[in-house]
């Protein structure tokens, strides 16, 4: 999903830096020798840390992906002679320029990073390295619209330290350069890998597999490996549970807000601008390859395939800017994450009916109760700006209902249904959650409405990050808020020692139990004011949901037609829910049948 970074820029206290905190601690980058470690590509030493962890940074997992390896798979990372002294992040990869990302990145004319990116961080309690038993890992995908984001984003200490874990954070490749299939490029692929195009997917395995070699060295237990990741880290999180290249190499997974949608691979090259579905697919490698190269149709595979690695980044992401967006290629529509038949091999919903089709595993996934607030509290359409810049609903009902709509569907796909689906076939047990924390202040905005339990807020409270700056300015009630978070850290660590996370350590918390048909299913997370954490019972189907749609009256039948097709088919969630032929009638009259240019994806 996206929105238009110069929206935010407004905002008096910039809302988008508050949930992706920097990681970037005050201590000088000075290696500490007690921090030797012998891994397969050399010696390397980290530094002291914060809360009594040692931290190693930016160490290689992989060959950086640059000139002929650019749109491969990829492959070994480089030995060194001597010691490498691990005590800064590595560059960010290729992203659109933004403020919440990271401040290790290079520059070019019109966007932030470099290709080689391909790097990892591990930290560990000081006590990891000599203690008896290892320590079970957490390995964190990070977010970002697959377009932005890094491993420099979100800060592993307090896990890592309140838990007893290692946590491991890893760069992959992102956008247009983690995500591009091409008929030129599977013709000079050199393997399965290559001709994939989810090259992003294969840098995380890529990292899972360094992660399998390398992690006794830190004090961490190969065999006891959980995988989590939030918004398109979650989305990337499902993906590494449905591939098969992925097996043994974790034990659970956690998925926070996270996506089922695959992109149609014949779409992720082929385009038809009249197409309904055109947004999912906008900018695919035949669009922008048409654009790149305008005589593309008469040049051989293998001399597109050297042109495409040889144009720069900044002129690859010219060409899928989109008109009238006056040079903001923030957040650019594009195809990603492909059922490629490599990586990707089934539909998640036929994968998770045979658990040994996929990587059958414990699993918590659960999704924020105002997810698409976040991004509606920036848009024109839902929001006047007081004194040009403060955002104000418009219409509070109808924004509340529109919320809803995303929110609820949201949920239904990456929590619900194939909870329901794994359960009843056999698979691991699968805890489920929603996030209700919306204690927030109400001046110079009313965040409470605009805002709510949004996208991206859970990150503060697993991260135990939530009572630094900026968050602590426009949260209420610190005892409160630590309290949740300590809570949420405890489930999630609890989960990452036993694959249950039972009461997390405190025997006092409710007991978090697996989807069940009847009665509780749904763990939900919020403060003590508001109910505490505590177990509900709430289930939602597709068809409720739509019904709700047909009966709300605040919606006359073209705003109907919008928000079905935005909600089922073009949005984040996979459009399991879209149906052609009811849409075609929905409410009893017509709904267009093409893309209009005048839409923009939410």
């Amino acid at each position: 999903m996206s929105f238009r970074t110069s929206s935010a820029a407004c905002f008096l206290i910039f809302i988008p830096v508050i949930f992706i905190l920097s990681a970037c601690s005050s201590d000088a980058p000075v290696p500490t020798e007690s921090t030797r470690v012998t891994i397969t590509s050399g010696e390397l030493r980290g530094k002291e840390h914060l809360v009594d962890t040692f931290a190693w940074f930016g160490i290689p997992y992989a060959a950086p992906p640059v000139g002929d390896l650019r749109w491969r798979a990829p492959r070994p990372a480089l030995s060194w002679e001597g010691t490498f002294d691990a005590v800064e992040y590595g560059s960010l990869c290729f992203q659109p320029p933004n403020g919440s990302s990271g401040d290790i990145a290079p520059r070019t004319e019109r966007m932030m990073g470099s290709e080689d990116c391909l790097s990892l961080n591990v930290y560990a309690p000081k006590s990891a390295l000599n203690a008896a038993e290892p320590l079970p890992v957490m390995f964190w995908i990070h977010g970002g619209t697959n377009l932005t984001g890094s491993s420099q984003t979100e800060e592993g200490a307090y896990l890592a330290s309140s838990q007893n874990v290692v946590v491991v954070s890893a760069n992959y490749r992102l956008g247009l350069l983690g995500w591009f299939r091409h008929a030129a490029l599977r013709a000079t692929a050199e393997n399965e890998a290559d001709a994939s195009g989810n090259f992003a997917a294969l840098d995380l395995i890529a990292a899972l597999q360094w992660v399998q070699s390398n992690i006794e060295n830190f004090g961490g237990d190969p065999s006891r490996v959980t995988i989590f990741g939030e918004s398109a880290g979650g989305r990337n999180t499902w993906t590494l549970v449905q591939s098969p290249l992925a097996k043994g190499l974790f034990h659970g997974a956690i998925v926070e807000s996270g996506s089922l949608r695959l992109t149609d691979p014949l779409k992720s090259e082929a385009y038809d601008k009249t197409e309904i579905d055109y947004p999912v697919y906008k900018n695919n490698s035949g669009e922008l390859v048409a654009k790149l190269l305008k005589d593309a149709s008469s040049r051989s595979e293998l001399d597109t395939a050297k042109k495409l690695r040889n144009v720069s980044v900044d002129d690859l992401y010219a060409a899928a800017e989109e008109p009238g967006s006056e040079g903001d290629v923030g957040f650019i529509s594009r195809p990603r994450v492909f059922l490629d038949g490599y990586v990707l091999i089934d539909s998640p919903l036929e994968l998770f009916k045979d658990p040994s089709r996929y990587n059958a595993v414990p699993i918590i996934t659960g999704t924020n109760r105002d997810e698409l607030k976040m991004f509606m509290m920036f848009g024109d359409k839902w929001v006047d700006k007081r004194f040009g810049f403060l955002p104000e609903a418009k219409n509070t009902e109808q924004y509340n209902r529109a919320g809803a709509y995303d929110a609820d569907y949201w949920r239904l796909t990456s929590v619900d249904l194939p909870t329901e689906i794994i359960t009843r076939n056999g698979g691991a047990p699968v805890y489920n959650y929603r996030f209700d924390y919306d204690d927030l202040i109400e001046w110079p905005v009313d965040l409470p409405n605009l805002m709510g339990a949004a996208h991206g807020l859970d990150m503060l409270f697993v991260f135990g990050t939530n009572d630094k700056f900026p968050a602590n300015w426009i949260m209420r009630n610190k005892e409160a808020r630590v309290e949740l978070s300590d809570t949420m850290m405890n489930y999630w660590g609890q989960f990452a020692h036993t694959g249950n996370p039972g009461r997390g350590r405190d025997e006092r918390a409710p007991r978090w139990h697996s989807w069940r048909e009847e009665g509780d299913h749904l763990m939900l997370l919020d403060t003590n004011a508001d109910g505490g954490v505590r177990m509900i019972e709430d289930r939602l189907t597709i068809d409720r949901l739509k019904q709700r749609l047909l009966d709300d009256e605040l919606l006359d039948h073209k705003q109907r037609c919008e928000m079905y097709r935005k909600t089922f088919l073009t949005g984040f969630s996979a459009n399991f829910g879209f149906d052609m032929d009811e849409y075609r009638q929905f409410g009893g009259a017509s709904c267009p049948l093409t893309y209009s240019p005048g839409e923009r994806k939410i």
